[in-house]
């Protein structure tokens, strides 16, 4: 085997490169896309989550404002006159219907401010009042005993039943409370800000059964006077209208029947709203309501543990100068729709067919060539000593080749091409489908993805048009040339000039073939071995000869000096003679002016 048909067969050889190439790449492109595709779907479902959950949080905001509304309507009942009886204050609170209406009231109250000076006076006047009772209640005391200079006393219970331990207790000294000093400091606190004010810790009352309770307050002024400062609020002070919440029922139906399945709140207090920013660590001891609690074998229960299979989502509220915390939690696989779990599989799938398709292709168009050359080394051995036979052979070979480039682009543009034309008319379908959902951020993964896949349909375009460029077909040789010169500066960074005549007349089919392949050979010659940095290219005509010459400025041929096995043509000068010789034209190739080479070919008329 001579030195250039062992160069062709180690080119074929390059050649069956190809389809492992694409393998190698398109299926690490196809999983990359597929995990794109997963996080964006996953994105939209955690942006679906957390508007589920910003849904939520408002339902119990509004559901709060209403109960505080009613301790700003009973306030306003003491505002408008001035002394509310203990039957005024039971009829109002009877026709609130709290049961009904507001299940979450468990007892509402007021509460009279009693400096130490009117004390007695006031028990007397409480176990005087028969108003209500008849027997009026001569065992009022407040209590715990003791003398203090102030005290908030418990005085209108209602409901009584189940709540009458209340009834005359100093909610400034309760011996309930973990810590009496800090609630009466905000009993004083709420009588200076003229607010509503919640409780901080939850408190656990026991009635018919053990649940946990929260208390707001507001406070009540004297009618008729300004409350614009401190002072005056606390000159006009009267007491506070109060109520004590079944946080269970205030919280029953915030969460639809289908999104209580999977969905789990729980209620955190996590301090006083003035002191910054709230953290908290869960404590149980903090905890106001969990949704999972009253709702038994929910499934949200098991999977919340699991934070690789859990969204989670936390959202601030302030209720009566307490900040609150919303801790939001559900499964993932409850939050992403079927279609959306199945679309990454199906992008994968659609990937790696491709990649399948393509390697198939170029393994096909690899076996081609690769045959292509086993048959022009057999001819040329067979050959090589008859001139005129070896022409034929080289017009054999050059027609074998143009048509197995026809056939190699037809095949990629039939097939390939159906294919990704196939993919992209499913992501359009797919982003019409996503329209007006508010899933911008899967569209914009579907955007990439059609953008990968118009870039893979440029390149395989570029594949074909180097087999057989249909410029050359429908405007002639000099607009091919000139666009190859432009893609090869693209590809190389090599600078490459064309002139000629746009007016010539043009060629014979076989001529300008072989005028391009050769053009194309030289180039490729000059991207390896030359290390030129321009080349120009120059095609004449006269009436009897058309001349193309390609000269490049880089480091030239110098036969004397190259080795033994560097002074045999290599196989694309021969490519090129024998291409030449096919039309009837004149090789030559040598120095060109100021250094460099230069290739020309003249081919007749």
């Amino acid at each position: 085997m001579t030195v250039a048909t062992g160069k062709a067969t180690r080119r074929a050889h390059h050649w069956f490169v190809l389809p492992w190439a694409m393998l190698v790449l398109g299926i690490p492109a196809s999983l990359l896309l597929f995990s794109l595709i997963q996080d964006a779907v996953e994105d939209v479902a955690q942006l679906r989550f957390e508007r589920y959950a910003s849904d939520t949080k408002y339902v119990i905001e509004a559901r709060v404002r209403s109960y505080a509304d009613v301790l700003h309507g009973l306030r306003a009942l003491f505002a408008t006159q001035d002394h509310v009886t203990r039957v005024q204050f039971h009829r109002f609170v009877e026709s609130l219907e709290l049961k009904r209406r507001y299940p979450g009231f468990d007892v509402v109250n007021y509460a009279a401010y009693v400096p130490f000076k009117d004390k007695e006076r006031f028990e007397k006047s409480v176990r005087r009042d028969t108003s209500l009772d008849p027997r009026g209640y001569p065992q009022f005391e407040i209590k715990p005993p003791g003398s203090r200079p102030e005290y908030f006393v418990m005085v209108y219970v209602a409901p009584m039943a189940g709540f009458d331990y209340a009834f005359g207790l100093d909610l400034g000294a309760n011996p309930g409370i973990a810590d009496p000093q800090a609630l009466a400091a905000t009993m004083r606190a709420s009588r200076d800000s003229g607010k509503l004010t919640a409780s901080g810790l939850p408190i656990r009352v026991k009635v018919a059964k053990e649940y946990i309770g929260l208390a707001m307050r507001v406070p009540v002024y004297r009618s008729g006077v300004s409350i614009d400062t401190v002072e005056q609020r606390r000159a006009a002070y009267m007491g506070s209208v109060g109520a004590g919440f079944n946080v269970e029922n205030l919280m029953r139906g915030v969460l639809a029947d289908k999104s209580a399945k999977y969905l789990r709140f729980r209620l955190y207090d996590v301090g006083s709203a003035g002191e910054g920013p709230a953290t908290t660590s869960a404590n149980k001891e903090w905890v106001l309501f969990d949704s999972n609690l009253s709702i038994r074998d929910s499934p949200a229960q098991s999977a919340a543990e699991d934070t690789g299979f859990v969204f989670k989502h936390v959202l601030p509220m302030e209720v009566g100068g307490r900040s609150w915390q919303v801790h939001f939690s559900a499964p993932k696989d409850a939050i992403i729709e079927r279609t959306d779990a199945l679309l990454p599989w199906m992008v994968l799938g659609g990937g790696l067919l491709s990649s399948v398709l393509l390697s198939g292709m170029f393994y096909s168009l690899a076996s081609s060539r690769s045959r292509a050359v086993e048959i022009a080394n057999e001819i040329t051995k067979d050959l090589r000593d008859s001139t005129e036979q070896l022409q034929a052979v080289s017009r054999r070979l050059v027609d074998v080749q143009e048509s197995e480039r026809r056939q190699f682009s037809r095949e990629l543009h039939d097939r390939v091409g159906q294919n990704l034309t196939a993919l992209s008319i499913n992501l359009d379908i797919l982003k019409t489908q996503l329209s007006g959902n508010g899933n911008d951020a899967l569209r914009s993964r579907l955007e990439d993805a059609s953008s990968l896949l118009e870039s893979t349909a440029g390149s395989i375009e570029n594949v074909m048009s180097e087999l057989r460029p249909p410029m050359l077909d429908d405007y002639g040789l000099l607009p091919a040339l000139q666009w190859y010169a432009n893609e090869f500066s693209r590809r190389t960074g090599i600078h490459v000039e064309v002139d000629g005549d746009e007016r010539m007349v043009r060629l014979t089919q076989e001529g300008e073939i072989a005028l391009f392949r050769i053009m194309q050979e030289a180039l490729n010659n000059i991207a390896k071995h030359a290390h030129a940095t321009r080349v120009h290219i120059a095609l004449e005509h006269s009436d009897t000869q058309f001349i193309m010459s390609v000269s490049d400025d880089g480091v030239g041929i110098d036969a004397a000096q190259a080795p033994a096995s560097r002074r045999r043509p290599g196989l694309g000068m021969v490519t090129m003679r024998e291409r030449t010789q096919a039309v009837g034209g004149q090789f030559e190739v040598g120095a060109a002016s100021g250094g460099g080479t230069r290739v020309m070919v003249r081919i007749p008329c």
